[in-house]
């Protein structure tokens, strides 16, 4: 007995199971801060997390666990093809470098790709 039917078959499953999860994948939200990234000590900033029309809820994850966010709770349409959620973060106490990330959910369950990292460093 060949092992060609074997192998073929675990190929065309693999690309299957690749496919799928391509097909599923929601696209990554854009992420930035305002005033800047770049903050002095004491002073507050915005991280501002963009995503498509239709992401219900925004989620801003940091890779340090400094400032840890769930969920935002106002998410803003801004026009018909944009979503956008706003975190407020009051102050940071200390000289530091933090680096947050963010993701979106949509209706439908699926979550997004995280976003590229955004790196506030604080002065």
């Amino acid at each position: 007995m060949s092992s060609h039917p074997t192998t073929l078959l675990g190929l065309v499953l693999c690309l299957g199971c690749t496919i799928h999860t391509q097909a599923g994948t929601l696209p990554k939200p854009s992420i930035s801060a305002e005033p800047n990234s770049v903050i002095p000590r004491g002073q507050p900033v915005t991280v501002v997390c963009r995503g498509p029309a239709g992401a219900q809820t925004f989620r801003l994850e940091s890779k340090n666990k400094t400032h840890s966010f769930k969920h935002v709770d106002i998410v803003l349409q801004s026009g018909a093809s944009e979503t956008e959620a706003r975190f407020s973060i009051e102050a940071f106490s200390e000289v530091t470098v933090v680096h947050y990330h963010c993701l979106y959910h949509k209706p439908s369950g699926e979550w997004s790709e995280r976003s590229d990292i955004l790196e506030l460093v604080v002065t």
